[in-house]
């Protein structure tokens, strides 16, 4: 299927909490003009109050938004490998926040996947891109579409954390060194951007650099954006295993949308790190 007719592919998992993931998934059809696809898991005891539920919804989807397509189905398949194989020919795949394995599914993904929390989410503030060094070129086009599309300002987000540096005591070696890392982290993002504010020239960019903690800093941000756009993790399974995934547990605890998007090519199935990266990088 091509990307022009891939439709905005929404998991509802659980019929209530679901509802706020398939309100954005019908906004996002909006926008983009997509078909609109519900996927719901077959429940045998509770179906007659899950269809209830769900077509109630539904209808209440086509009543909002009359130009936005609907179809829904059920599928019987564990949750795991039904996205994965409902991923292959979406343009999106939308789940809700409380959905079992979810970096499972964000890690075996074929397309970006929306991250919804339960909660009313707001359709003002601006999209929020998180910018590692490593953040690739679809993750940047995919945070400047979202920012156009919306007509909302973009706000790439470089925070950095280096363990050399200790400002405890205010020497003037270590202040140099702090206002050293600060300028190289606002250059590099400099450069990220300069391409795609030529790309997307309507698109207002508010570049922030900050020394924090990148996980820690991007939840304080979801408060006041609508919508937060990460890349896919490149740690690997062994260190993910090890560590916990930053970029699920944020996903989890955001107080606004987070679409994570995967590099170019198929998932990665390895267990080591796509490179090597240095203590600093570990905690992204």
């Amino acid at each position: 299927m091509s990307m022009a007719r891939r439709p905005v592919t929404v998991w509802a998992g659980h019929p209530v909490r679901g509802r706020a993931a398939v309100r954005w998934g019908a906004a996002q059809a909006a926008r983009t003009g997509r078909l609109l696809r519900v996927v719901l898991p077959e429940r045998h005891a509770d179906r007659i109050v899950d269809l209830a539920v769900v077509t109630g919804m539904l209808a209440a989807v086509r009543r909002a938004i009359p130009e936005v397509a609907v179809s829904a189905e059920e599928i019987g398949e564990a949750t795991g490998p039904a996205l994965r194989a409902l991923s292959g020919d979406a343009s999106v795949l939308v789940v809700e926040a409380s959905t079992p394995q979810l970096g499972a599914v964000v890690a075996g993904s074929f397309c970006p996947v929306v991250i919804v929390p339960e909660d009313e989410v707001r359709t003002d503030g601006p999209v929020v891109l998180g910018a590692a060094p490593w953040t690739g070129d679809e993750v940047f086009d995919t945070a400047f579409r979202a920012a156009a599309d919306r007509g909302v300002p973009l706000q790439p987000v470089r925070a950095w954390t280096d363990p050399r540096i200790d400002l405890g005591r205010l020497l003037p070696s270590r202040l140099a060194r702090w206002d050293a890392a600060e300028q190289r982290a606002r250059r590099e993002l400099e450069i990220a951007l300069s391409a795609w504010t030529v790309a997307y020239p309507a698109v207002e960019v508010q570049p922030l650099v900050v020394n924090d903690r990148p996980a820690e800093f991007l939840l304080a941000l979801s408060h006041r954006a609508q919508l937060l756009v990460l890349g896919r993790s490149e740690r690997g399974t062994l260190l993910s295993g090890i560590t916990g995934s930053p970029v699920e547990e944020l996903a989890r605890q955001a107080h606004c949308p987070v679409m994570i998007v995967p590099a170019a090519g198929p998932p990665r199935r390895t267990w080591l790190p796509s490179r090597r990266r240095g203590l600093a990088e570990l905690s992204s």
